[in-house]
C-alpha cells in the first residue's frame, strides 16, 4: 500500500494497486479515483503516489506507462508524463522540496528527475 498527504491534510492511499482512495484528516471518505463505473481512465497498476505544492495528486500508472494528475477533489486533469517523455512502467514517485518529480522506472532500473514549471506540468 502507498500513502501520502496533500496540502489540505487529506490522506491519499493506493488501494489494491488500481484505485486511489482519499479521506480527510478525520478519516472521512472524500473520493475514489477512478470513480467506479464513471471513468474511462482505468489504472493499469498503481505503485506510486505523490502530492505537489499546488494540491495536485500524481499517480503512477505502471500498466499504461504514464503519470496522471488529478486535482484535490479527484477530477482528472491530465496525463503529465507518458512513454514519449521516457516513462516506462513507472513505480515509485516522489516530489522534492524544489518541486522536482522523481520517477523510478521498473524495467529500466533507473530513476529520472523531471523539473516542474510550477504549473503542474513537468519537463
Amino acid at each position: 500500500m502507498f500513502v501520502t498527504e496533500n496540502i489540505n491534510g487529506d490522506i491519499c492511499v493506493v488501494d489494491d494497486y488500481r484505485d486511489v482512495v482519499v479521506v480527510n484528516k478525520d478519516g472521512q471518505f472524500r473520493f475514489m479515483y477512478p470513480e467506479s463505473g464513471k471513468s474511462t481512465h482505468t489504472i493499469g497498476g498503481c505503485f506510486g503516489i505523490a502530492c505537489d505544492k499546488l494540491g495536485y495528486i500524481l499517480i503512477s500508472d505502471c500498466g499504461n506507462c504514464q503519470i496522471r494528475q488529478i486535482d484535490s477533489d479527484g477530477k482528472f486533469v491530465q496525463f503529465v508524463l507518458t512513454e514519449q517523455h521516457g516513462i516506462y512502467r513507472p513505480l515509485g514517485l516522489s516530489i522534492d522540496d524544489k518541486g522536482q518529480l522523481w520517477v523510478c522506472n521498473y524495467d529500466c532500473f533507473e530513476v529520472i528527475v523531471y523539473k516542474t514549471r510550477y504549473t503542474g506540468v513537468f519537463v
